[in-house]
């Protein structure tokens, strides 16, 4: 039995029950624009926005990414532990956590005008700040999960984008956000290229049975 099979079960539901909770959100502020009410319209930012959707297509990529696991040439099942298991659980748990806080909720808007600069600035730290946890815990997979990547530029954008982001935590400075977000999601599209073109251990994997 592969055992990544049976762990990844919990990861996928807490992914799923992210990307819905982002969804569901981003309706209700869609729709508001959309109604009768003058009163209740919504202003977005940006940079927010941008954030949002980084957010979303990055739990689609780490789930897509995590194909491979269930090889055991590629990850045995001995090299599974309470520690890997709570390791690769982080990463759900974060973007869970992130779409939790990176919109308003329903509850909180309801018949209500929302200026999302305001509340992304409101927020900011949390936002930024898990957003950073997250970085840091997505490089800490590449190293423990995908040791063919340790050297690549999947790695050194990660990182670049933690020296862009964690300033931002600290400082409402307009500029420095947009400035930071542009570079943020310049940085995000380069990522997604470089998961379409073959990594070091694609040549390998390629050659190795199915574990199904």
């Amino acid at each position: 039995m592969v055992a990544y099979s049976h762990l990844s079960m919990i990861a996928f539901v807490i992914l799923g029950l992210s990307m819905v909770r982002l969804m569901i959100n981003y309706s209700s502020l869609l729709a508001k624009n959309y109604n009768d009410d003058e009163d209740d319209d919504v202003f977005f930012y940006w940079p927010h926005t941008a954030m949002s959707v980084i957010t979303f297509f990055t739990i689609i990529l780490f789930w897509w990414t995590s194909y491979p696991l269930r090889n055991l040439e590629y990850f045995p099942n001995e090299g599974w532990n309470l520690f890997t298991f709570v390791l690769y659980l982080s990463v759900p748990f974060l973007f869970f956590m992130v779409t939790e806080v990176i919109a308003p909720q329903i509850e909180e808007h309801r018949g209500k005008e929302v200026n999302l600069k305001e509340y992304y600035y409101k927020h900011h730290k949390v936002i930024i700040g898990l957003a950073v946890t997250l970085q840091v815990c997505l490089l800490a997979n590449l190293f423990v999960f995908f040791q063919g990547e340790l050297v690549s530029m999947k790695v050194v954008g990660r990182v670049i984008m933690l020296c862009i982001m964690t300033p931002m935590i600290f400082s409402k400075n307009k500029r420095l956000h947009e400035i930071g977000m542009t570079v943020f999601f310049i940085g995000f599209i380069y990522t997604c290229l470089l998961y379409t073109s073959p990594s070091p251990r694609d040549a390998t994997l390629s050659r190795m049975p199915s574990s199904a």
